[in-house]
């Protein structure tokens, strides 16, 4: 059974009686660990600066990407200079290492070398999320934040900001827990976050939350997979037929967006989350244009043809939201007085 198949089943609204149990279980182990570490059982650790965690409580695509770069770029025009820590998922990293310049995806993963190339601020790889984090402050001694990319159910670190991304289409599929549905965690720890945004949010989202957002990723331009100083206007491709790969969380999304920008689509090879791709994967689509994220696009680079072209987008949020976070940030800084 692939991860795609669980995924049509949980998204779909459909059940799986036979992991009922299993999701029980899940939820009971749930509940242990957190009795755990809010006894004290398991030592959480803190970092000296404020630590901006950015997750969710499902399985598959939200859109967390896209915001935690849109995040870092714009607390760099407040003032701040952030770092990110990340796992790495799919990369060869086994303890902690910060990425530099020339790192590929198989090394890193793909979605921390898309923050490092994108946010320009230094990441770092690590499954302990609070190692990961002092190794950057002990390279970047002039971090004065930290955002936490995935880590929402990392407790081992300790968060001054919780923001939650639920994408506004899927919702939380048919809310069960792993792995009769796609929940990392009950609906409820919903209620415990600063923060949630829904991602292409709808007016029909059932969401209500005290400090609730919305967010839509915006198409910026084209890049060429093989050049990357050959840009091409979001539109340019509207109305001609193209090939679509994609190998993301959601690749309805990708496919909405395409659609709203009037592509001709002939046909599309999808793959698993994070997969990691080969020539053989774009051969034969040789008449037309081929088109894929920028998270597939930064795995195809040494090997993609001429016509293959990476789609740049952005996270829009709310004005209120920045506003929001803005204030919780300077509340920080009063606590502690820096």
């Amino acid at each position: 059974m692939s991860q795609q198949w669980f995924l049509d089943i949980w998204y779909s609204q459909r059940v799986n009686w036979l992991f009922v149990p299993l999701s029980g279980l899940f939820r009971f182990l749930i509940n242990i660990r957190t009795w755990l570490y809010t006894y004290g059982f398991i030592k959480s650790h803190a970092l000296p600066v404020p630590v901006l965690v950015v997750g969710n409580i499902t399985v598959g695509g939200t859109g967390k990407t896209p915001l935690v770069i849109s995040l870092c770029q714009w607390l760099k025009e407040k003032g701040f200079q952030p770092g990110v820590i990340t796992r790495g998922y799919q990369g060869q990293i086994k303890d902690v290492a910060l990425i530099k310049e020339g790192d590929g995806a198989s090394l890193v993963g793909d979605e921390p070398l898309l923050i490092f190339q994108e946010a320009k601020v230094p990441v770092a790889v690590g499954k302990d999320r609070y190692l990961a984090g002092l190794e950057l402050l002990k390279e970047y001694p002039e971090i004065d934040i930290v955002l936490s990319d995935d880590g929402l159910q990392h407790y081992g670190l300790q968060r001054d900001v919780e923001i939650v991304v639920i994408d506004g289409l899927r919702e939380l599929g048919n809310e069960y827990l792993l792995p009769a549905g796609p929940l990392r965690e009950p609906k409820s720890r919903l209620n415990s976050v600063d923060a949630v945004i829904v991602n292409g949010a709808t007016q029909q989202h059932t969401f209500t939350h005290q400090c609730l957002f919305t967010m839509q990723l915006v198409a910026d331009y084209w890049v060429n997979v093989k050049d990357i100083s050959l840009i091409e206007e979001a539109n340019l491709f509207t109305d001609q037929p193209c090939y679509v790969t994609c190998a993301i969380g959601n690749p309805g999304r990708f496919m909405q967006t395409l659609h709203l920008l009037n592509i001709e689509v002939l046909n599309t090879r999808f793959f698993e989350d994070h997969h990691a791709y080969q020539e053989k994967d774009l051969q034969g689509w040789d008449q037309h244009k081929i088109l894929m994220t920028e998270k597939d696009g930064i795995k195809c680079k040494t090997f993609a043809p001429s016509n293959a072209w990476m789609l740049k987008v952005h996270a829009h949020v709310d004005k209120a939201f920045y506003q929001w976070l803005e204030a919780k940030l300077s509340q920080w800084r009063v606590k502690h007085g820096s």
